[in-house]
């Protein structure tokens, strides 16, 4: 009688698993257009989402960037999880121009002929040609190496292509590759390197290192040198810094989220600790899946406070953005679990990445595809689907609701693009900005440091960098002795260390 118990509570269990249609690694629904799944998502009172773009403009997009003209670069991948030996499909694109409604009316592919492309990081520079002009560049992965992609004649196409970093090692799995990049305030560009592969990379100064499967690791942008910061997690996709420059990452199949403490080691598959133990773990809850990707933290001001300063994450097995509250016990962060943000009634919801853009929004870079189990389903899979992808774009109500202003002006009063219906922005100074494009003089960048948003000084602190070179450090020692807040005091600091 126990044994026939326990085999009806199985029995009962394993029914609502199959009629769970989050639960199947093969989704039996059917696909939504995005007008249709737009329908389906269900977010917290007064929040509203907007399509940013859907297929036939994009398919498959994996990683996100912001560039300081406003313009959204993304990485979309049609061959992942199985990389071609014949001709690749894959590209990097831009979304610009978006409409009232927050939607792209432009899409420019940056570059062609990629396999399982997945990290980026677009930035202008002076051109490579010695002309002193700025061209707009990408470091973008593509099997077996990181690259520099450069649109010589700005056209936005990239006409040279030269190798960074590489080969890395994509012969042991083929999604364990390098993703999520993201600038710290040191300049370097920080990194995952995923599950399983074990790559033995130097930069250009030979200095070598070791990656056996999950890793995190930096590199100077012109890959000069490449550095390990992190030893273990099983497979970290997503990096986030917060505005005190702590760094965090999601990993799939260990504790969802670690705060990246140079040098520590994490749990993996039987990796051993350096003899001081493991690293602290930031969250230790699976918020139901092991399936997490992507990563970000809601610091815009423009965000309800109950949301403010929490870490939010993509889970893909249950189509969700998870939330996390994160408390401080002295130096070490500790997360609550929270209410969802984002859940959907479409099963094929793949929320892959998650940026908080320059206008304080936050930006989904949904996979749309019926099945993303690497290892639960066979690579080859007929099932998988290689057409469908859409960008989201999540409005906090403040945002929504509060007044608009005339179509855009910058710190310097100067007309720029802008999201139509994207209220009021205003820098330290009660300056209104715009909500997407950054100034391009010096003065303005320097300005744009002391914003509240995050995104925005990132993006003005790197584009002072790129483009002004030393030039600016007389201008930086003055924000330092003058500083509007100490935001635009710390991002000036960590300009004149880089320098």
């Amino acid at each position: 009688m126990k044994f026939a118990t326990h085999f009806l509570t199985a029995l009962a269990a394993l029914n609502l698993l199959a009629a769970d249609p989050f639960a199947e690694g093969v989704r039996t629904t059917e696909p939504l257009t995005a007008e249709e799944q737009q329908k389906t998502f269900r977010l917290p009172p007064g929040f509203t989402v907007q399509l940013v773009a859907a297929e036939p403009e994009l398919r498959k997009p994996m990683n996100m960037a912001f560039d300081g003209a406003g313009r959204l670069w993304f990485t979309e991948s049609r061959e992942y999880p199985w990389p071609t030996n014949a001709s690749p499909r894959d590209t990097i694109r831009i979304l610009s121009d978006f409409d009232a409604n927050g939607r792209a009316q432009k899409v420019t592919t940056f570059a062609t002929n990629l396999n399982i492309p997945i990290g980026l990081y677009p930035f202008q520079s002076p051109s490579s040609d010695g002309s002193g002009k700025l061209t707009w560049k990408c470091v973008g992965w593509s099997i077996p190496n990181i690259w520099l992609f450069e649109d010589l004649d700005g056209d936005l196409v990239g006409d040279k292509k030269e190798k960074l970093l590489g080969p890395f090692d994509h012969t042991r799995d083929t999604h364990g590759n390098q993703a999520s990049f993201r600038r710290g305030n040191d300049g370097w560009i920080y990194a995952t390197h995923g599950f399983n592969n074990r790559s033995k990379v130097a930069g250009k100064d030979g200095h070598e290192v070791f990656f056996p499967s999950g890793n995190t690791y930096r590199f100077r942008m012109d890959g000069s040198r490449i550095e390990h910061w992190t030893h273990g997690q099983v497979n970290p996709f997503g990096l986030t810094f917060d505005a005190m420059g702590n760094l965090f990452s999601a990993d799939c199949h260990s504790s969802p989220i670690y705060q990246l403490l140079r040098g520590g080691h994490y749990p993996s598959f039987g990796a051993p600790d350096d003899g001081l133990g493991f690293a602290p773990t930031t969250i230790q809850h699976t918020h139901g899946s092991t399936a997490i990707c992507g990563i970000t933290v809601l610091d815009d001001p423009s965000w309800p406070e109950e949301f403010r300063d929490n870490l939010i994450i993509g889970n893909v097995m249950p189509s969700r953005i998870n939330r996390d509250r994160v408390e401080w016990r002295g130096s070490t962060s500790v997360g609550h679990e929270m209410p969802d943000l984002v859940s959907v009634t479409d099963p094929w919801f793949r929320p892959v990445d998650l940026q908080l853009g320059p206008d304080g929004a936050l930006w989904v870079a949904d996979f749309y595809n019926r099945i993303i189990g690497h290892y639960e389903v066979p690579l080859v899979h007929p099932a998988r689907d290689r057409e469908r992808g859409r960008i989201w774009r999540i409005v906090p109500p403040t945002r929504a609701s509060a007044p608009g202003v005339p179509p855009g002006r910058d710190v310097n009063n100067s007309t720029a693009a802008r999201l139509d219906n994207t209220p009021t922005r205003r820098d330290a100074g009660g300056t209104v900005v715009a909500a997407l494009t950054l100034p391009t003089t010096l003065d303005g960048l320097i300005a744009e440091l002391a914003s509240s948003n995050r995104t925005r000084r990132v993006l003005a602190m790197n584009a002072i960098q790129d483009r002004f070179a030393n030039t600016a450090v007389a201008a930086l020692h003055r924000a330092v002795e003058g500083a509007k807040n100490p935001h635009q005091w710390i991002h000036a600091m960590w300009l004149l260390r880089r320098f």
